[in-house]
């Protein structure tokens, strides 16, 4: 009796919830495939319902424990699941059951920010790509403290919000969620592939060995890279043959320099795009040298003028992308730091929620 009423009462919880949004239309969402978009009938806030069948009661009770730890992230610039409801009048059979999972929802994202800019001709300023790179560092590291890779970073998987915020969501955020590896396999879209996953999609192998955190960060690179030139990179890549094409990449770096981008900011991409796995930093390691230079992207002080003169590069050789120095040449770019370089706490970008508002730096609308 008690358990019926308390299922009752969450049931007109949700229905409630849900009186207080208008439904718009059914869409295809970049990660979570068909959903049903509703704005909110005072604010015009927009969230999407995704719907989820379990076939036994067993992949019901997990599928809700994955959720219900994915609900307890806080972290700023991860997309939140507002709301989780299984709808027993629905089921099909006795041991199956629906799901409904609402989440918040970005029209927004890079991709679309990025062709009208194009058409503008406004390319992004240079301290706008350091608070671009802050706003995935951020939320990557977080994720993976929680043995949590993101699986598919690229400007359409990376929403913006209403104040030109980074919001982003993790593959496997439904639990069986297709990465970009998967979806390239299939053939449902293409994915900036490190060069270990190229190889591997070459020979069509389903489940590819590689290290998915530096995947990610290499996915990173290539993003950055696509932001600041203002178009796609997959021209970088052979995926016939499942090789990477250096010259092609080397000239869209001459073309930054070009620009007028730092030096700083160019071996920083760089080192994201190391051919060999191991070399390139952790998550930890670029959120270590982002907070060492926080308080200074948040308030768009261009720390990375005259950061590297004198010193040696890295990429000794123009054709180094393919070969990896060793991690203590890397003089350029302290990720090791000492204990005396740490940021201070004090400082720190506010990316937790909390009852106060949260200040954010836009990257885009009004900053062209």
């Amino acid at each position: 009796m008690g358990q019926e009423q308390s299922i009752n009462e969450k049931t007109q919880e949700y229905k409630q919830f849900l009186l207080q949004y208008s439904q718009e239309r059914e869409a295809t969402h970049p990660q979570f495939g068909t959903i049903k978009l509703f704005t909110h009938i005072q604010t015009n806030e927009q969230i999407c319902l995704k719907k989820y069948f379990t076939k036994s009661e067993k992949e019901f009770s997990n599928l809700v424990a994955h959720l219900r730890q994915r609900n307890s992230f806080e972290q700023t610039n991860l997309l939140k699941i507002l709301a989780v409801h299984k709808q027993d009048q629905i089921k099909i059979c006795s041991d199956q059951s629906q799901i409904a999972i609402i989440i918040q929802y970005y029209q927004e994202n890079l991709t679309n920010e990025i062709s009208i800019r194009k058409i503008n001709n406004r390319p992004y300023k240079e301290g706008h790509i350091w608070i671009l790179l802050q706003q995935i560092i951020d939320p990557c590291t977080y994720l993976c403290e929680r043995n949590i890779f993101h699986g598919d970073i690229k400007p359409s998987t990376l929403y913006l919000d209403e104040n030109g915020c980074i919001k982003l969501c993790e593959c496997s955020m439904f639990k069986d969620g297709l990465n970009g590896y998967q979806k390239m396999i299939q053939s449902q879209d293409k994915s900036y592939l490190s060069p270990i996953l190229l190889k591997q999609y070459k020979e069509l192998i389903m489940l590819p060995s590689h290290d998915p955190y530096k995947s990610d960060i290499y996915s990173l690179g290539l993003t950055v890279l696509s932001v600041i030139l203002m178009e796609e990179v997959y021209d970088c890549f052979d995926y016939v043959n499942g090789i990477v094409l250096t010259h092609s990449l080397e000239q869209k770096f001459i073309r930054i320099k070009q620009m007028g981008y730092s030096q700083i900011l160019i071996e920083f991409i760089k080192q994201l795009l190391l051919f060999d796995e191991q070399e390139r930093p952790s998550w930890q390691m670029l959120k270590e040298f982002i907070d060492k230079y926080r308080d200074k992207i948040y308030n768009m002080i261009p720390f990375y003028q005259n950061q590297l003169n004198n010193q040696k590069s890295p990429i000794r050789q123009s054709n180094q992308f393919n070969k990896s120095p060793l991690r203590q040449n890397m003089i350029y770019l302290p990720l090791n730091k000492s204990p005396q370089q740490q940021f201070q706490i004090s400082q720190q970008f506010n990316t937790s929620r909390s009852d106060t508002k949260t200040k954010y730096v836009q990257i885009s609308k009004e900053n062209y």
